[in-house]
């Protein structure tokens, strides 16, 4: 995201939040709830589903995307109070879209369908869509085998991945417009993200973000907000709508005041914004050739050779021909193949516009090409792996290990003090103790007896003996003597060793 250094502070008036559920859209002032006013903006076929909105302040306009019957995208003058009239199609009867955004600055509108991005062709499914007109840039998710958010400016270009991990289901975008940030909803991880997340919220689906909150409609269909650094809980909002599937919190300082480059562009079909300003784009099949949109030709009569692999024949702005491939051919005449031999071992190629291509690996295989073995290396000590249906490692351990892996010898895990064990027919463990212990798993120090006297060990018959300083040898334990010594000695003269100001007695 650019970084446009601002400092506004901004009050609760004139805050909308806008709430969608199947067939109706709402308002509410702040803050929020039911008694503080309700107004219907639109209500629709109860047989279509309402999945997006956004408003344009500076064009009076409040627009919506609809699926089903009728699916579309329509719009609403905001000073026409009429919940039902007025309800304008701007494109009807179109693919399923998915969301809906709006460029404020230009009046244009961005959105998604079930298999396409405005623009683009995409592997996946997009979803969520937000553009940021200040820096010229459109931000979309897209849900798949390889979920992740994408970012491209809005005329098309400088189309990148800008986050592949750790998603699973992104279903929300929105920008924080006055720090440039960007956060993201995953519903399948209940995460709200930044860099960090906030979590705490069951199932996030459609978020939007006004000054410190971020507000949201769970997949239960619950509304909430949460402080967008996790400075407080998340906030379940009553606001008495049933099913709430979509939201926008709109201020009209949201949409900052900027210049419009294409005011003097006079383009004959679109103005896109990009980050350096703007360009003039032409509708599918046609070219801009000396600032006119002009019909291409995709029959592949003007390309010799012809193209191949369904590649199409187009004329650029110079008039020149040329092959354009799909993503998995690239040459002159998209005759070079990106997935042939590629992906090894069964693995499944799938190619990309945006780098190489992509492989599915067979059952028992992993890495970028599939070029490695699961199992390999993976079981320890003889232990035998085998493959889940998830393509994850499973090891069956000889009698003697155990773990994950097979790294543990069963003596090592079971006996506390032994060298070695032996093992049963029936799995029973027997620990083979060192002279100086004891008991079932040699835990027991026999030493101890001893009392922190010296304890000499005989390695060949295993006996423990004590040497009893200042206590008595009794039953091979050394017992604390009481204090006055000729209790013990009263015929028994005893023999004294001085040594550094200690007195030792010892039996003789």
């Amino acid at each position: 995201i650019c970084f446009t250094p601002i400092s506004l502070c901004l009050g609760p008036e004139d805050q909308i939040l806008y709430v969608a559920n199947d067939t109706e859209i709402g308002s509410f002032v702040y803050p929020y709830n039911q008694t503080h006013g309700h107004t219907q903006l639109a209500r629709i076929s109860d047989s279509a589903r309402i999945i997006g909105m956004d408003a344009l302040f500076h064009h009076h306009k409040f627009v919506w995307a609809t699926q089903f019957n009728p699916g579309g995208i329509f719009y609403k003058d905001l000073q026409d109070r009429n919940p039902i009239t007025s309800n304008s199609g701007v494109i009807v009867n179109f693919r399923r879209p998915r969301d809906i955004s709006a460029d404020w600055v230009t009046g244009n509108l961005y959105w998604t369908d079930h298999s396409r991005m405005h623009w683009f062709n995409i592997d996946g499914e997009p979803f969520a869509i937000t553009v940021n007109p200040v820096c010229g840039m459109v931000y979309w998710t897209v849900i798949g085998d390889h979920s992740h958010i994408e970012e491209a400016a809005m005329d098309g270009s400088l189309r990148r991945i800008l986050l592949e991990r750790n998603l699973r289901r992104p279903t929300g975008l929105a920008i924080d417009y006055y720090n440039q940030r960007l956060y993201w909803s995953d519903s399948e991880l209940s995460q709200i993200n930044l860099l960090c997340f906030v979590s705490g919220i069951s199932q996030p689906f459609r978020i939007d973000l006004f000054e410190d909150y971020i507000y949201g409609v769970g997949m239960k269909h619950d509304v909430f907000r949460v402080h967008k650094y996790g400075k407080s809980p998340a906030e379940k909002l009553s606001l008495g709508v049933e099913r709430a599937s979509s939201i926008l919190a709109f201020h009209r300082y949201k949409e900052q005041e900027v210049s419009n480059p294409c005011a003097k562009m006079h383009c004959a079909f679109l103005c896109l914004l990009n980050p350096s300003g703007a360009r003039c784009v032409c509708p599918e099949g046609k070219i801009l050739l000396n600032r006119t949109c002009t019909d291409t030709n995709i029959s592949g009569d003007l390309c010799h050779p012809a193209c191949e692999n369904g590649g199409r024949c187009i004329t650029n702005e110079r008039g020149e021909s040329r092959c354009f491939c799909w993503p998995n051919y690239s040459g002159e005449r998209c005759e070079i193949s990106h997935c042939k031999d590629y992906c090894l071992n069964g693995g499944t190629c799938t190619g990309s516009p945006l780098g190489n291509p992509t492989c599915r690996c067979a059952l028992g295989f992993t890495g970028p090409l599939c070029e490695k073995r699961v199992c390999d290396g993976y079981c320890l000590n003889g232990g035998t792996c085998d493959m889940t249906l998830g393509n994850q490692p499973v090891c069956h351990c000889l009698a003697e290990y155990t773990g994950e892996r097979c790294l543990h010898h069963i003596c090592h895990h079971y006996c506390v003090n032994s060298k070695g064990c032996t093992l049963s027919g029936f799995g029973h463990v027997e620990c083979v103790c060192p002279t100086r212990y004891e008991g079932p798993k040699c835990e027991t120090d026999r030493c101890l007896r001893c009392r922190g006297a010296p304890c000499i060990v005989d390695e060949e018959t295993g006996d423990v003996a004590c040497k009893c300083v200042f206590s008595k040898l009794e039953k091979w334990r050394c017992t604390v003597l009481p204090t006055r010594f000729s209790d013990f000695f009263p015929k028994k003269r005893p023999v004294t060793h001085l040594s550094l100001f200690h007195i030792h007695y010892e039996l003789v």
